[in-house]
């Protein structure tokens, strides 16, 4: 099978399409052809080998991709509810012997995997698994009662616009952070308040909430400029370990998407979510495996108000 692999650390110039050997699907795993996937900044950080201290055990060629969305093509022995053929989304840790979802075919444990509606278009639903399980996660963990508020900063990514989503649908009051021109956009995902991004933030969130806010979620890793908005024995929730908010005042947490990449519960959750329209998938391009290296580019530029989607179902030419 062909995949978008690298045999060394560096830029985006090193990713090639090369043929490396299709995986089988042992007891308990599932075979999906992937039809697509999408380029995170933990893949950039796996390519320029910023996360090679992780990979020590790993050989190249190396694949990258964490969340995808296809059909199963093979199922091993064991239990599982999915039929070949079944469309389905799923979320992989690719710093693991047999890599990511970069590729036409992956094998994952079955529980990594959730069944998806034939009519829900699956380059949509491979921008949910990975930014929707982490947005969830830190909702899980504010475990705010209906009608409290919570603040979501960077709410123009996608965990931000998926945390505003999942906490409206929850019944929180949402205040999210926006620039100029992100305003409708936000206000479109459901956000009650939006404020502005920068120095003005503050003072606006300290309007709206003088006692301060029950919980945040820093999608923006503003740390110590955000943590002041939240109330004595409120909920921080930081996405990145080196992130983390050591605040007294604060109950403080820290969510990583990879420790839950068995969770099937949550994953069916959030395809439910995505049929009946709670969730926003939101692409900013689609391309080729063969401009995997443009995808990369354009992810580390930032800036992007959508996923970046790689497609694989056909073969290049």
């Amino acid at each position: 099978m062909l995949a978008v692999a690298f045999m060394e650390f560096g830029g985006p110039e090193v990713l090639r399409v090369m043929e490396i050997e299709s995986p089988v699907a042992d007891a308990g795993e599932v075979v999906v052809r992937v039809v697509a996937s999408t380029v995170n900044p933990t893949d950039t950080l796996m390519r320029s080998g910023l996360q090679a201290t992780l990979m020590s055990d790993l050989f190249p060629p190396y694949v990258a991709g964490m969340e995808f969305a296809g059909y199963v093509h093979d199922i091993g022995e064991g239990t599982t509810p999915l039929k070949i053929g079944q469309p389905v989304m799923g979320i992989v840790n690719a710093r693991r012997h047999g890599g990511g979802s970069h590729a036409q075919h992956i094998s994952v444990p079955a529980s990594s995997l959730a069944p998806l509606e034939h009519s829900i278009d699956l380059v949509e639903a491979a921008t949910v698994p990975m930014n929707g399980l982490t947005a969830m996660m830190a909702l899980e963990a504010l475990a705010l009662p209906p009608g409290k508020t919570v603040l979501v900063t960077g709410a123009a990514g996608t965990v931000g616009g998926y945390s505003i989503e999942l906490a409206k649908h929850a019944g929180l009051t949402v205040i999210a952070d926006a620039s100029e021109n992100d305003v409708d956009l936000i206000h479109r995902l459901g956000a009650d308040e939006v404020v502005p991004r920068g120095d003005a933030m503050n003072d606006a969130v300290q309007r709206l909430s003088p006692d301060g806010v029950d919980g945040l979620i820093d999608g923006a890793l503003l740390g110590q400029r955000a943590n002041p908005l939240v109330r004595d024995g409120g909920t921080v929730v930081s996405l990145r370990r080196s992130h983390v908010a050591e605040d007294p005042r604060l109950v403080n947490r820290y969510v990583a998407v990879t420790e839950h990449v068995t969770d099937t519960a949550a994953l069916v959750s959030l395809s439910k979510h995505l049929s009946e329209g709670i969730l926003t998938p939101r692409i900013a391009f689609r391309l080729p495996m063969t401009e995997a290296a443009q995808a990369h580019r354009l992810v580390e530029r930032g800036g992007l108000r959508g996923r970046a989607v790689l497609m694989f179902d056909d073969p290049p030419e």
